[in-house]
């Protein structure tokens, strides 16, 4: 699966009508929210962000997983505003209001892109947080930029060891087939509901969450390749404080090879294991204590 046309792939959505159906739902939830939003220009692609907080308080970049947005942070930035200045970041090429063009996960486009979107928003250093394969690119940006880190919180992240295969192997359905005239959505919606379950705890979740989850699932596009794993000789770059969150029960990757492999290369690193599933929800619960013991 490790293929360099699924790192390329500038195709990520299915069609543009379900384009649109993402992105109304989208704007539809975050619209009536007193947050502050932003396009920026990068050169890589316009960029969409979510301000929320005082700019007198530090930074905190805030960084969605895969076939999601901004709206992952809903629930923990009313929490997280009354300490931070917030900015929630929507990726190129995912299902938010950045510019649909995935970039190349293998040459440092996105690390660089995200230090132009830092620039533009004039922010010199900040407490960087990824969840999963968010917690992939705040994990290589931190390591290519340590003085602009603050701090590193990976929530489930990507990119400390290889994914789990026969998870890799499950969502490769979800990949676009070059060869069909259009995708089976029938098959296509079955499909994303099992890898829900796979990846939550669904039976906490609104309905109307699970609804907007099962509508970027049928039409959109995932990168169903392997992210590159940070080598050892820049995973001991992380000298700022660094949180690592993993789920016992994540069926994406093996949560204890990855937090043996980061207090290995990185010993002052606190590792916290939880109950539960991939999708670490209500996250501001780890994130709010580990800063303030940081302090």
């Amino acid at each position: 699966m490790n293929s360099q046309n699924q790192f390329n792939h500038r195709t990520v959505f299915r069609s543009k009508e379900g384009q649109q159906l993402i992105r109304d739902y989208y704007n539809q939830i975050i619209t009536p929210l007193p947050f502050k939003q932003h396009h920026l220009a990068t050169s890589y692609g316009e960029t969409f962000v979510l301000e929320a907080g005082v700019p007198q308080n530090p930074v905190m970049i805030l960084l969605h997983g895969s076939c999601s947005n901004s709206a992952a942070w809903l629930a923990d930035m009313p929490l997280l505003v009354s300490h931070y200045h917030l900015y929630a970041i929507d990726w190129l090429g995912e299902p938010g209001n950045s510019e649909a063009i995935r970039l190349n996960f293998e040459n440092g486009e996105y690390t660089q892109w995200l230090d132009e979107v830092l620039n533009s928003l004039a922010v010199t250093k900040a407490i960087i947080i990824g969840n999963s394969m968010g917690g992939w690119l705040a994990l290589h940006y931190a390591a290519a930029y340590p003085k602009r880190t603050d701090a590193l919180i990976l929530l489930a992240s990507s990119g400390i060891v290889p994914p789990d295969q026969s998870f890799t192997d499950r969502t490769a359905s979800l990949a676009i087939d070059n060869n069909a005239k259009s995708p089976n959505t029938e098959q296509l919606v079955s499909d994303s509901a099992s890898i829900i379950d796979a990846v939550m705890d669904t039976s906490t979740l609104p309905k109307e969450v699970l609804e907007f989850m099962t509508l970027i699932m049928t039409h959109f596009i995932p990168m169903t390749g392997e992210l590159p794993i940070l080598p050892d000789s820049q995973m001991r770059n992380l000298s700022m404080p660094v949180l690592c969150v993993m789920a016992d029960g994540d069926m994406t990757l093996n949560p204890e090879a990855a937090a043996n492999r980061l207090k290995t290369l990185v010993p002052h690193a606190m590792v916290k294991s939880i109950e539960g599933a991939h999708t670490i929800t209500s996250a501001a619960e780890y994130i709010m204590p580990f800063l303030n013991e940081s302090r």
